[in-house]
């Protein structure tokens, strides 16, 4: 099961890591209120191309999906327009989102929690993350795969997941832009069968996971 910390990080660090981004969050909220800019997006659509490349990784009617990072819990707006019969819920480092996100959507089971710190026997059908990866800092290579790890190992279908790319030409200091062959290499260790999507957004890539087929 993967460690909640890197190797080489002490125990100290790792809880620092994650306040960091909770605190990064709160106050973008406290700038924005809710917004896809409270989530660190630089336009809507760029919101909207992302939910829709995550949800064309499989037929979602009937699914239950876990949303890893889930902000304001958006994304089951969108899930539920689209498909029937989603049963979503989410989780995220940062209080003030999930506190936002139960005002909106008092039905759905949201959480604080981090998914590393989460009991792997926990199953959904789908487990996706978006744009969860960016602000892991220097160790950043090490946890995605910590995530991805613990992702798949909760998932009964698929998983997705989405980051910023290293072949993006526009890269900002301080963010984490993960190889998309290196990043597919990782991911080919847990399961043959993948898709690499670097078709809608120059900075970004998603990459589907699934399971054998029954």
């Amino acid at each position: 099961m993967p460690s909640s910390k890197p190797a080489g990080e002490s125990q100290a660090e790792a809880p620092e890591r994650f306040a960091r981004i909770a605190n990064y969050y709160s106050d973008l909220i406290q700038r924005y209120g809710h917004d896809p800019r409270a989530c660190d997006y630089g336009r809507a659509e760029s919101q909207q191309a992302k939910f829709r490349v995550l949800s064309e990784c499989a037929d979602l009617r009937g699914r239950s999906v876990l949303d890893v990072g889930c902000g304001f819990a958006d994304f089951s707006d969108y899930l539920a327009q689209r498909f029937e019969g989603v049963a979503y819920s989410g989780i995220d480092l940062t209080p003030d989102m999930i506190a936002h996100a139960r005002q909106r959507h008092p039905g759905l089971s949201l959480e604080v929690r981090n998914l590393l710190e989460m009991d792997a026997s926990q199953q959904y059908d789908v487990v996706m993350a978006n744009g969860i990866f960016y602000l892991l800092g220097d160790r950043a290579a090490e946890l995605m795969r910590s995530f991805v790890a613990r992702m798949w190992q909760m998932a009964k279908v698929a998983v997705a997941f989405n980051t910023l790319s290293s072949w993006a030409p526009d890269q900002e200091a301080g963010e984490f832009y993960a190889d998309p062959v290196e990043t597919l290499a990782f991911c080919r260790t847990l399961t043959p069968r993948l898709t690499l999507r670097h078709d809608y957004h120059r900075r970004d890539f998603t990459v589907y996971m699934y399971r054998d087929p029954a």
